[in-house]
């Protein structure tokens, strides 16, 4: 595992990105970054004290591209397993890339292609405390706790069991991983909003099928959603 380490960075997904030498494992850590993104675009707000990382994960021709689109589903599987570690909490997994705590945002998982690599980058609010315009929709470990923790400690735990567990998802355990993400589906029962490209639908979110999309109970209708992006109703 080759580590590059940042005081500041515009972007550690960036940085491995424009790498030439792209290597499985590579690991880029930032204490602040000054242009991270999340899904679609959302800034993360990434202050110091955070954990800011990203790692490089080789696509494996052994699998099928579809099965790809679970990857998200197995880093969360993976920083669940982790955070329980580190600190057990009643932690949340919200489809199809955040962990949450206390019904706010502890984390999220932003996975681009590049070539034949996938960069996984994570941002957990570990020891951070402020979120600015987002402090009504965020939540720090430490915010939770009172504790301050090592974040580099936490970073290698993530990314190491991350490829224990997705060479036990190669080896054919997707149920297994799927199971114990279900068990803490944030989204199960909630009534959200389906914000997708033509219109808008409200339903009750239901399981994450095998296949990795979300069933939600549309009026006497089961829809399956992989697509799309999911806001839970202020109704």
């Amino acid at each position: 595992m080759r580590v590059y380490k940042f005081d500041e960075i515009d972007s550690t997904n960036k940085f491995l990105k424009e790498k030439l030498d792209l290597e499985e494992r590579d690991l880029a850590i930032a204490k602040v970054q000054t242009a991270g993104r999340g899904r679609r675009g959302n800034k993360w707000i990434s202050s110091e004290g955070s954990a800011l990382f990203s790692f490089c994960l080789k696509h494996d021709n052994s699998i099928k591209e579809e099965e790809y689109m679970k990857l998200s589903l197995v880093v969360g599987y993976s920083l669940l397993k982790t955070m329980q570690r580190i600190e057990p909490q009643d932690y949340k997994f919200k489809w199809t890339n955040d962990i949450y705590l206390n019904d706010r945002k502890l984390s999220g998982i932003l996975i681009e292609k590049i070539g034949d690599y996938y960069i996984i980058g994570v941002g957990i609010n570990i020891n951070n405390c402020n979120f600015g315009e987002a402090n009504d929709v965020a939540i720090s470990l430490k915010n939770k706790t009172g504790k301050t923790y090592d974040i580099e400690e936490i970073i290698k735990h993530v990314v190491n069991s991350f490829f224990k567990d997705f060479f036990k998802f190669k080896a054919g355990n997707w149920q297994e991983i799927l199971n114990e993400i279900n068990n803490v589906n944030y989204l199960y029962g909630k009534r959200i909003d389906i914000v997708g490209v033509t219109k808008e639908e409200t339903g009750i979110a239901g399981d994450i099928l095998l296949d990795g999309r979300l069933e939600v109970f549309i009026g006497t209708e089961i829809k399956k959603y992989n697509i799309g992006e999911i806001h839970i109703s202020k109704k």
